[in-house]
């Protein structure tokens, strides 16, 4: 089991397994739906089909919260209120089992004072472990935007490829790795620029193609580009695609880079080496039940988590990966004060 040790920016209380409501408010509300909440601080794992969202896409007033709910779309715990401490929001979340959460927050209004951060599933409401204090979104009016993260095991290392959207590339951080957050020592090692035809101006989603050991990266504008970069920022491939592409993910059951369309409400799948629309038109469309999609997850089974901006919900999906159109399975977890403008979603396997 991890023995992790951790320092202190901030402390909550925990009473009986109860979180004291009054350390949750949000500034102009109370998360009063989670002061009831079990916390459950023995638990070991964080349980399979969990859904980890990160709130709060924007940097605008509002909660800027970690909340883990289970594969049904019940709240299992808070992890963090950035909002709370004045530290921004959680841009991009990734998953280290059995139970660590790795973030990167934005501060919300500061060009350069954006981190990397580490939590523990098992001591929710506790401040972050920083990883990494030299993240750069470029300006306080751009945000840093999402994260691929990899465990590469045959060179004994953490590789994070982060969206620095105001500084228009891709941060890579390494880091040996280690079961213990304070003994991991991330560094920046490279940082990729536009090449080839590969574009990076406002990089928005990143994901990881494990079929082929590349990068999808999006360049997000009304006219934007899917980008695919090997690990080392080279451009293999690009396409141009209008309607605002934004967050990604890589659905393995179709070999495909998902990618959610904030312009008209819809989830495109691209090919994993040169970004083109494949197939040629969305495999689903819907303003009443996307509207804005932004962040999105994919899991083994062929699930598609979408994130909602226009309706603060994390709807599911389903494609098998042949078929010319995805099938919607409804609403897992509804509107409420943890989904305002969601920024990431990661499934844990």
């Amino acid at each position: 089991m991890m023995n992790f040790i951790f320092e202190s920016r901030r402390r909550y209380h925990l009473v009986l397994g109860l979180i004291v409501s009054t350390t949750l408010g949000c500034g102009n509300e109370a998360l009063d739906q989670f002061s009831e909440a079990s916390v459950e601080p023995a638990a070991i794992a964080i349980p399979s089909g969990s859904i980890i969202i990160g709130s709060n896409s924007n940097g605008a007033a509002g909660p800027g919260l970690i909340s883990i709910w289970s594969p049904e779309g019940a709240l299992d715990r808070v992890i963090y209120d950035y909002t709370k401490v004045t530290l921004g929001y959680a841009s991009a979340l990734a998953y280290v089992p059995p139970t660590s959460i790795f973030a990167v927050s934005d501060s919300g209004g500061s060009a350069s004072n954006d981190f990397l951060d580490h939590f523990d599933y098992t001591t929710p409401l506790r401040s972050p472990f920083n990883l990494f204090s030299s993240l750069s979104s470029g300006a306080a009016t751009t945000y840093m935007r999402q994260m691929a993260l990899i465990t590469d095991t045959a060179n004994s290392r953490y590789l994070a490829f982060i969206a620095e959207a105001g500084n228009n590339r891709v941060a890579r951080l390494s880091s040996p790795l280690s079961s213990a957050p304070n003994a991991l020592n991330f560094t920046r090692d490279y940082n990729f620029a536009n090449n080839g035809t590969c574009v990076l101006t406002t990089a928005y989603g990143v994901t990881y193609i494990p079929s082929t050991n590349q990068l999808a990266v999006v360049m997000s504008a009304a006219t934007g580009r899917i980008n695919i970069l090997d690990l080392n920022g080279v451009c293999v491939g690009s396409t141009v695609m209008t309607n605002t592409p934004t967050g990604a993910a890589y659905h393995a059951l179709g070999d495909r880079v998902l990618v959610t369309y904030a312009g008209n409400s819809s989830i495109s799948a691209h090919s994993i080496s040169t970004g083109a629309q494949s197939p040629a038109a969305p495999i689903y469309t819907s303003v009443a039940q996307l509207s804005a999609p932004r962040a999105i997850a994919t899991d083994a089974a062929g699930n598609i988590y979408v994130g909602s901006d226009g309706l603060d919900q994390v709807v599911k999906l389903h494609w098998d990966g042949v078929s010319s159109v995805a099938t919607y399975v409804g609403t897992i977890v509804p509107t409420s004060v943890f989904t305002q403008n969601i920024s990431s979603i990661t499934v844990v396997p």
